[in-house]
């Protein structure tokens, strides 16, 4: 014959069991799941510190390589005053190399041209010079003093 006093009290014990083994295996989950929550949390937060100081590294270059660009562009453009400066000046020295070339050029001419303009006061003088002092006289032929 069947107790059904005993059944009835040992159901509701295994029940009671089987329930007390849920709660404990959630209550077990629970905490895994908060200490899994932790985890990602301080996981988080150190990707986030990382990115924030990836974040201030990168600002820190892009400033040092703002501020490279900056120098490299002010040292371009005084290079290209500096060249331009000295193409004005080179230009210059062409112009007066250009002179000199065409007042060499000319200068035989010069010398010949004043050679020949100088000439026959030269012989003048010289043949007036040798000649008798009478005919110096005669002539009016007076000596510069």
């Amino acid at each position: 014959m069947i107790d059904f006093l005993t059944m009835a009290t040992r159901k509701p014990l295994a029940w009671n069991n089987h329930l007390e083994e849920a709660m404990a295996l959630l209550i077990r989950n629970q905490a895994a799941f908060v200490e899994q929550i932790a985890r990602n949390d301080q996981e988080r937060l150190k990707l986030q510190r990382e990115s924030l100081e990836w974040h201030l590294e990168n600002k820190e270059w892009r400033i040092q390589t703002e501020e490279w660009q900056r120098k490299t562009e002010a040292w371009q453009l005084k290079t290209e005053e500096w060249q331009s400066a000295a193409e004005k000046r080179f230009d210059k020295i062409e112009q007066r190399l250009a002179k000199i070339e065409e007042s060499l050029v000319q200068l035989p001419k010069t010398i010949l041209q004043s050679v020949l303009e100088q000439l026959p006061k030269i012989i003048v003088k010289d043949v007036l010079e040798k000649l008798p002092k009478a005919v110096k006289k005669e002539i009016g032929f007076t000596t510069p003093t």
